[in-house]
């Protein structure tokens, strides 16, 4: 019994359209990226808005301890401050409260802070 043709997918050379693209021109890069709701720009924001948060954290904290966090994420109510190893870890688990109280000042939103270790990228260094 012969195949019919309605039933499998048409290739390009075989359709009545073939060459044209299927969802129009390409559009610029630079437009997908102007786009206020694109992947990018919300990335972009929440990078800014972690950046900024390591500069307050470390701007609160004792110049040693302040060396050792590598990073500050908000997210869900809850700030997690990322330090270099499970000392400093330690260390900052006694400067929580106080830490806690000048991010509820900073943004009443958030409800706690944790602390979690994450060592600084190697990228680099050799």
């Amino acid at each position: 019994m012969p195949k019919t043709r309605g039933r499998h997918k048409q290739t390009g050379a075989q359709s009545r359209n073939s060459g044209s693209p299927r969802y129009g021109k390409p559009g610029a890069l630079a437009d997908l990226l102007a786009r206020p709701a694109s992947p990018l720009a919300t990335l972009r924001a929440r990078a800014r808005a972690a950046e900024d948060w390591l500069t307050l954290v470390r701007s609160w904290l004792p110049a040693d301890t302040a060396s050792r966090v590598t990073s500050a994420v908000e997210r869900e109510g809850r700030l997690t401050v990322y330090v270099a190893s499970a000392a400093w870890a330690a260390r900052l688990h006694f400067e929580v409260e106080a830490l806690l109280t000048k991010v509820r000042e900073q943004n009443g939103r958030i409800a706690a802070v944790q602390v979690k270790v994450l060592p600084p990228s190697r990228a680099g260094l050799r």
